[in-house]
């Protein structure tokens, strides 16, 4: 049933004149109308609200049973896949603001978008504005809590890179949204799971507090520091990967650990340890050989959460950077004919693969 339709059938249901239905809606009625008529469509905005005056699913306005099958979303996805493979940018954005509007329910949908527009238009306000207005209904309406809460995450970065004074607020909001550790639920998981389903939840919390605590050692360091200082804290944010990883193949968490590496090469031919930093510079190189073997990303480390690998365009990216600064950082020039060899196979691997 087109959505014009269902809304006079829904208010006709409802015993509801037009006029009734635009004074609650905070529009007129002539505003109705043209809904009822086919001539304007609700803005996004207004779905929400609309869903509750009817007292049905936002899905249930469009039928979206019908309209959003396993043949559409598939459809979507090989389209986001082709633009990204011509980083088509502004397609990609487009694509997933029209997918978003014809499915306002799917939030996974809305951190995606978000952390498109974090990469690739940190700079563009309009496009910041309508992230904030997509966090707002997230905010009201989305029941999962750790959906949620990676909008708030990538949010708090947006926000925060904004020259308008009233944006960057708005990453203190986000960020007072986020949970606090010492209230999280982490810790009672045992109390409400039971076998694999708790197990993969422990893996899952450990890899997220992990993650947390290498962050914020890294933030410890200042540009102000030794040397030394720096090593220091650089080697304690790579050993609590090393812990959880134990060097097996870690998708999405290996650049996180090659990061802490590069510096701490970097940092040891400023010292004058050579020996110990070629150690660290093919370490790297080691790490993300086991991106190019299958057998290697077989051999998961048993604390890395399985969904974690499955975000191969951030990692691949994420190496590909990493490459890139070792060839052009003065203090690893001794090393760059080896780094040119393994950064040259592993496009060749990442061309393929998009093939």
């Amino acid at each position: 049933m087109d959505l014009k339709y269902k809304l006079k059938e829904l208010r006709m249901s409802h015993n509801l004149t037009q006029e009734a239905v635009a004074l609650k809606l905070g529009v007129s009625s002539q505003t109705v109308s043209k809904w009822e008529r086919g001539i304007l469509s609700p803005d996004i905005a207004l779905l929400p609200r609309i869903a509750l005056l009817y007292k049905c699913s936002i899905d249930s306005l469009f039928d979206m049973g019908m309209i959003l099958g396993v043949e559409h979303r598939r459809e979507f996805d090989e389209k986001i896949k082709e633009l990204i493979s011509k980083q088509d940018w502004d397609g990609v954005y487009r694509a997933r603001i029209d997918e978003i509007q014809l499915n306002p329910d799917q939030y996974s949908d809305y951190s995606a978008i978000m952390y498109l527009v974090l990469r690739n238009f940190p700079d563009d306000k309009k496009k910041t504005e309508t992230m904030i207005m997509l966090a707002c209904h997230a905010e009201k309406y989305c029941a999962d809590d750790d959906i949620r809460n990676e909008i708030y995450r990538v949010m708090i970065e947006l926000c925060s890179r904004s020259e308008d004074p009233q944006i960057k607020e708005k990453a203190m909001y986000y960020y007072r949204k986020l949970p606090m550790l010492r209230h999280s639920r982490e810790v009672f998981s045992v109390y409400v799971m039971k076998g694999e389903e708790h197990k993969t939840q422990v893996k899952k919390n450990l890899i997220y507090l992990i993650d947390m605590a290498e962050c914020s050692i890294r933030q410890l360091i200042s540009p102000e520091m030794s040397d030394e200082e720096q090593l220091f804290y650089y080697q304690k944010a790579a050993s609590l990967y090393e812990t959880i990883l134990d060097g097996k193949y870690a998708g999405f968490y290996d650049p996180a650990l090659l990061w802490d590496y590069y510096k701490i090469a970097i940092l040891n031919m400023r010292l004058g340890n050579t020996d110990i930093a070629a150690a660290y510079v093919r370490r790297i190189l080691k790490t993300i050989e086991k991106h190019l073997d299958k057998n290697e990303k077989d051999r998961i480390s048993v604390l890395v959460h399985s969904s974690s690998l499955e975000k191969k365009m951030h990692t691949e990216r994420s190496c590909k950077k990493i490459f890139r600064s070792m060839m052009v950082v003065s203090e690893l020039e001794p090393f760059r004919d080896e780094i040119a060899v393994h950064q040259k196979r592993y496009e060749v691997f990442c061309d393929k693969n998009k093939e």
